[in-house]
């Protein structure tokens, strides 16, 4: 039997991976014929051996090879479409890509095979938020709605973080005096701090509905939490980058585009393209041509020592809510 797991969300796809490997040494009863092989550290002899070896003691071997597309010498990436045709029936060979695999290539089309692939995308937002829920019940706990969408606003798709962030505030509600494990929305106030791409957004909001007080104030709190001033110049950058290049896209179509659609053109994350949607209505094309024009000035006079960079941002914060 051949598997196929891939995909950008990889979190879900090593979970996968390691519910498979917990049942088979479960059913196995060890895992003496489990053997796991990255790609980069290996070669296709290596891997033709461990594939038609037989099981010892046990009817079936499992064999997960990792980042082949990515990682995998050229004779390993084009010997083994012909190896999958001889695996034998006592082998179970899981082929795992921690990202996109190039899917031009022979060996994908040989793998992606219905019924025997998963791709593992990330997931939207409101994914996001069922996901947290399920995952705290499985951890012993609940979470309040409200909390799980304040951790998704927080963290956006990083389920990796998200699942450490969890943890931590199941071990907090542990510990409180009554005992109730119920993460509330004040429990992630309190215990997690945004990305800084999240809290980036705030600041665009403001700077987007002209409330220069409030840009202020959410430029000025990013600094006292230790965020680089170019580093926050550059996340305002990427953020009206995305607005300029899904305002062209929506005029070249001539239509508002929908979310996924965003996402799937410009070829950034559906959360990004969730948050940036709305804002869309607040430009034209001409507007944010300029504004992105105006923002390659200040990163020019900052980077050349022209302008101090916190002086530079006060002053684009006041220019841009002009």
């Amino acid at each position: 039997m051949i598997l196929f797991f891939y995909g950008e969300d990889t979190y879900r796809l090593q979970q996968k991976i390691k519910d498979l490997k917990a049942k088979y040494i479960s059913a196995s009863l060890g895992d003496t014929n489990l053997v796991v092989l990255e790609a980069g550290e290996t070669d296709y002899s290596q891997v033709y051996r461990q594939v038609m070896a037989l099981p010892f003691l046990a009817k079936t071997r499992l064999v997960i090879l990792k980042n082949v597309f990515k990682e995998g010498k050229k004779e390993l990436q084009e010997k083994l479409p012909e190896l999958l045709a001889k695996v034998p029936e006592t082998t179970v060979l899981v082929v795992a890509e921690f990202g996109k695999p190039d899917k031009r290539l022979v060996l994908f089309k040989k793998l992606n095979q219905e019924k025997k692939a998963w791709e593992f995308n990330q997931l939207n937002p409101y994914e996001i938020i069922e996901w947290i829920k399920k995952e705290a019940k499985t951890r012993g706990t609940e979470i309040e709605p409200t909390a799980a969408s304040k951790l998704t606003e927080y963290l956006g798709n990083d389920l990796w973080r998200i699942s450490n962030e969890l943890d931590k505030l199941i071990n907090y509600r542990g510990l409180k005096a009554n005992n109730q494990l119920r993460i509330t929305s004040n429990d992630v106030l309190l215990l997690v701090r945004p990305q800084l791409e999240t809290t980036v957004f705030a600041l665009n909001d403001a700077l987007i509905a002209k409330n220069r007080e409030k840009a202020l104030k959410e430029l000025h709190q990013l600094m006292e939490n230790g965020e680089a001033e170019l580093m926050i110049f550059a996340m305002i950058v990427s953020q009206y980058r995305n607005l300029l290049m899904a305002k062209d896209m929506e005029e070249r179509h001539g239509r508002t585009l929908r979310n996924f659609e965003l996402a799937k053109m410009l070829g950034i994350n559906p959360y990004v393209a969730q948050k940036i949607s709305p804002f869309l209505t607040h430009f034209t094309l001409k507007k944010l041509k300029a504004i992105y024009s105006e923002l390659l000035e200040y990163d020019l006079k900052m980077k050349t020592g022209q302008i101090e960079p916190k002086t530079g941002l006060d002053l684009l914060i006041i220019k841009l809510c002009a």
